[in-house]
């Protein structure tokens, strides 16, 4: 019976941090959003789902389970600042990155990625954003907050990470003008980059320590209609797992992010979704660190 599921990512079996390769962090995070509302019970709609999955990957052949996946408590939201709740994120993921566990945070809102990167950094100076996403969320600042949903990856680019962002289709023209000058900037647009060409790109970015940063809204609304700001004309499911797959054999993944997702209640499929993109991006992640431990 389900009911009897621990209630964690996959239902897996609480184990201790010093175990944990992998950490599932829920940030049930929404405090700039500006479309439609509910990012704040997209940790809990995954986490739920997930529950439900096969924890054996056919593509693979592996049980990504067995490798050490440790789910932890929600980080509560700070209401009235969220510069505050940036330094509470960042303060979290300093102590699982310092036990050199791989953080997998659910989101909430994209804003909550700038705290994770931040920290990310600084053990890894030459950190690289792998970024897919509807939009570019280059703003300066975005309805008064430069912490903004919106304004994300601009934060990001100010502190020197080079942000390779894939599936956008759509941006301001003051965006759009500003990309001129974000040299470490390189948008790949949907309309130019779309199946086998894009996952064929994955091989010729620079090599080097990645974070991966997945907003839902990458995906068509056909495949993820339950997200806060859906835009036509997205990623299929093979385009975005095709990428990860052929991305993961040839560069360093440190940490990632899936944020965005706003739950219906009455469509579980998004969900679902999502779950699975974050396990099949595990799966990715441990059967090339068992080939890379076995060549060496």
């Amino acid at each position: 019976m389900a009911e009897a599921l621990p209630y964690t990512f996959g239902g897996i079996k609480k184990i201790p941090l010093s175990r944990a390769k992998f950490v599932i962090l829920p940030v049930p995070y929404e405090g700039t959003v500006s479309f439609r509302p509910g990012t704040r019970f997209g940790p809990e709609s995954i986490i739920f789902s997930s529950r439900f999955m096969e924890l054996y990957d056919e593509e693979t052949n592996s049980e990504p389970c067995l490798e050490g996946i440790l789910t932890l408590g929600e980080i509560a939201q700070e209401i009235d600042s969220a510069g505050k709740m940036m330094r509470k994120i960042q303060n979290t993921a300093k102590k699982l990155i310092n036990k050199n566990c791989f953080v997998f945070t659910l989101g909430g809102e994209h804003s909550i990625s700038f705290p994770l990167v931040k920290e990310y950094q600084k053990k890894y100076p030459d950190l690289k954003i792998l970024h897919f996403d509807a939009h570019a969320d280059l703003r300066i600042q975005y309805e008064g907050s430069k912490f903004s949903h919106a304004s994300v990856m601009r934060r990001i680019s100010e502190i020197g990470c080079e942000i390779y962002s894939f599936g956008i289709r759509s941006l301001s023209k003051q965006e759009a003008e500003d990309l001129q000058k974000l040299k470490n900037v390189h948008i790949y647009f949907a309309h130019q980059f779309r199946n086998q060409v894009m996952i064929d790109q994955a091989q010729h970015l620079p090599r080097g320590n990645y974070y991966i940063s997945i907003d839902i809204d990458c995906f068509d609304p056909s495949f993820v209609p339950d997200t806060g700001t859906p835009e036509p004309g997205g990623l299929s499911w093979y385009e975005v797992t095709g990428f990860l797959k052929n991305f993961i054999k040839s560069h360093n993944v440190v940490g990632a992010d899936l944020v965005e997702l706003a739950p219906s209640h009455h469509y579980c499929a998004s969900a679902f979704l999502a779950a699975k993109l974050v396990y099949k991006t595990i799966a990715y992640i441990s059967s090339q660190h068992k080939k890379s431990g076995a060549s060496e």
